[in-house]
């Protein structure tokens, strides 16, 4: 039977996502991001009207194929898997957004049902939680550069909030575990965890909903 080293893993992985992430930093363009460090643009608080909206977007879709082809022409092989790495990213947000909720869900649901089978669904659903935040997590690193600070402040939030869900993931994973193993220890410390990292992942979708749809204000009734 085949047996896999998990450090080894890791420490494979991680080497692959400095060096991607190196080429990331080098050849992808994130300044319409608002990526790195540097003085924040002036933000401008005019409230849009509809047509605004629809001649704004009208604009912009046909700059952004503009650019975007321009951009395609001169990108090389390694350039072009590093975008489509970036752009990965929000196919892969879904399932830590959806496992980790649901795993709160189910557990709640045990305890009303009191129920310890439950906790081995909820287990499952932390498993894949984690191992999607920890990619939603790399693939949104080459979206927005590997930068540690970011000039717009809903990216920065975003980005490191989103590193934090990931590195907590793994210690819920572990202490999910462990009271499997033990389930007459107390889980005062693991249903924290679990309630922070789910309020976290909501505070998380908003900002990124507020950076993908043009600022704080999209969500205004």
């Amino acid at each position: 039977m085949l047996q896999i080293n998990i450090k080894t893993v890791l420490a494979w992985t991680l080497a692959g996502w400095l060096v991607l992430g190196s080429a990331a930093s080098a050849h992808e363009n994130h300044d319409q991001l608002g990526a790195g460090p540097g003085a924040p643009a002036a933000a401008k608080f005019e409230t849009p009207t509809a047509d605004m909206h629809e001649n704004m977007a009208a604009a912009h879709e046909q700059v952004a194929e503009h650019h975007e082809d321009a951009a395609n022409q001169k990108r090389t092989f390694g350039q072009r898997i590093v975008s489509w790495l970036g752009r990965a990213h929000s196919l892969v947000v879904h399932f830590p957004i959806a496992m980790f909720i649901g795993a709160l869900a189910v557990e709640l649901y045990g305890l009303w049902r009191r129920d310890r089978q439950f906790q081995w669904a909820a287990h499952v659903m932390l498993v894949v939680g984690a191992i999607g935040a920890i990619a939603a997590a790399g693939l949104g690193w080459f979206a927005g550069g590997f930068y540690l600070a970011d000039r717009n402040p809903v990216l920065m939030a975003h980005r490191w909030l989103g590193t934090t869900i990931a590195i907590l993931g793994v210690g819920l994973l572990y202490l999910g575990a462990s009271a499997r193993r033990s389930p007459d220890r107390p889980r005062l410390v693991y249903w924290m965890l679990l309630a922070f990292i789910t309020l976290g992942i909501a505070v998380q979708g908003w900002l990124g909903g507020s950076f993908m749809h043009g600022g704080m204000n999209h969500m205004a009734f």
